[in-house]
């Protein structure tokens, strides 16, 4: 019961609900959009999020982990000053080359009569980037500083300012306008929360310095690599499925089992946002045994906690594939059971990137995912070529985490001397609840 209580009460605990919430949101959203607008009018509005989600990609990955992992690592509220300012510098400077070549591209389309339909967007896209400035900064702050409640808080608020919206009055108007513009709205309230809350950082715009600029500039190029890279890596099995003769009918059943490595994704997102700050700071305090420790005990937890999901989820796969799609979709379940193969795995490559990132390599972790990414792709389009079935690009995904983990393992070897058997054995010799009060601390 005390490890019970202690699991509860962690950040991770905390960072999981809150997420939980998040995505229960995002699904009310999505269904309730999808009902009260025509589909000439949602098809259009799921390309402008799309194309948005491109340029915070960028921004996301350039900042969010830069500003963590440089922020636990500061000694006094000077440096902590610094690195808020020059972040946002860099945000700022991100948002304004992003609306110049947003208004540029406007120009040169509407002089060519390009994509005239979707003009329009290209407003908003600069609307909203400015807008949500603020808010996204808000919730990159607020994990790098572990206040993990206010974080989903942030989150939370945007969603329901948008589903309140939605039902108030684009149920009514029904128009793509209106849905854009209450987007906007839920974007640029929680933006006037996090600035009053001193959350945004803007407070702190004129303490940067170019030796921190410069800093995360480096180390943020890599990280916003290797998140691209992380998107391609998840898309790339559609597009090819797509392109080939399995068509747009082999997207749709390799997609239904997909959904639910989401829902594993889910839990290991949390753990993985409080751990990068706590591993920051030890490798700051230069407690490197204790550093060591903390990653094998964390990563081993969270493959044992996801373990029986797997198990279950190969298991009872004919089961949660008609839950979920439905008898069309009934075949799906021997692509289920592939998946279930390599969802216990997931956490240990997904902490070896953290850890990578931790130590000042994010080079390195940028390199894993690429290697993954061209694993991914010469194994999908071999396995379609040689068996022409869905059954080896689900194979080829194993294939895929495999490498990446093989990489980044032997790599936190050589640095740090991280040994991957103590992954698992360090938790296989203490599985009980008291193994479980190492979340007590995140």
């Amino acid at each position: 019961m005390q490890g019970i209580l202690q699991i509860v009460k962690s950040k991770s605990f905390i960072s999981l609900i809150g997420n939980g919430l998040g995505a229960l949101l995002g699904v009310v959203t999505f269904a309730l959009l999808a009902r009260v607008l025509d589909k000439e009018i949602f098809g259009p509005y799921l390309i402008f999020l799309a194309l948005y989600g491109i340029f915070e990609t960028l921004r996301i990955g350039m900042v969010m982990n830069a500003l963590v992992r440089n922020l636990a690592q500061c000694n006094n509220f000077e440096e902590e000053q610094e690195v808020i300012g020059s972040t946002q510098f860099i945000t700022l400077a991100l948002t304004a080359i992003y609306t110049v070549v947003i208004v540029v591209l406007y120009f040169v389309f509407k002089q060519l009569g390009l994509f005239t339909e979707y003009l329009f967007f290209f407003k908003w896209f600069v609307i909203i980037g400015i807008l949500s400035a603020p808010n996204n900064y808000a919730t990159w702050y607020l994990n790098a500083k572990l206040k993990i409640a206010a974080m989903s808080a942030v989150r939370i608020l945007n969603q329901l300012v948008f589903i309140a919206l939605i039902w108030f009055w684009v149920k009514v108007d029904g128009s793509i306008y209106s849905v854009i513009i209450s987007y906007a709205i839920s974007h640029l309230a929680v933006s006037i929360l996090a600035v009053v809350m001193g959350w945004s950082g803007i407070q702190y715009l004129f303490k940067y310095t170019l030796t921190k600029i410069t800093e995360v500039f480096h180390f943020g190029k890599f990280s916003m690599g290797t998140l691209m890279g992380s998107n391609l890596l998840r898309s790339s099995d559609t597009f090819i499925i797509g392109s080939s003769f399995l068509g747009s009918a082999g997207v749709a059943m390799f997609n239904v089992p997909s959904r639910l490595l989401e829902i594993v994704e889910m839990p290991l997102r949390s753990f993985a946002v409080t751990a990068l700050p706590q591993f920051a700071k030890l490798y700051a305090d230069k407690a490197y045994e204790a550093l060591r420790f903390e990653f094998e005990k964390k990563a081993g937890l969270v493959f044992f906690l996801l373990l029986p999901i797997a198990i279950g989820s190969f298991l009872f796969a004919d089961w949660l594939v008609l839950l979920i799609g439905g008898k069309a979709y009934a075949d799906s379940a021997i692509l289920l059971r592939v998946f279930a193969s390599y969802m216990a795995i997931l956490p240990l490559d997904k902490f070896a990137g953290v850890m990578l990132d931790t130590i000042n390599k994010p080079n390195l972790n940028f390199y894993k995912v690429m290697i993954q990414l061209a694993v991914n792709i010469a194994g999908d389009y071999i396995g379609i070529a040689i068996f022409g079935n869905l059954e080896s690009v689900a194979f080829v995904s194993t294939a895929t985490f495999l490498a990446g983990m093989a990489f980044g393992y032997y790599h936190l070897n050589q640095h740090m001397g991280i040994q991957f058997s103590n992954v698992i054995k360090f938790v296989w010799q203490d599985v009980n609840l008291r193994s479980l009060g190492v979340l007590n601390k995140g």
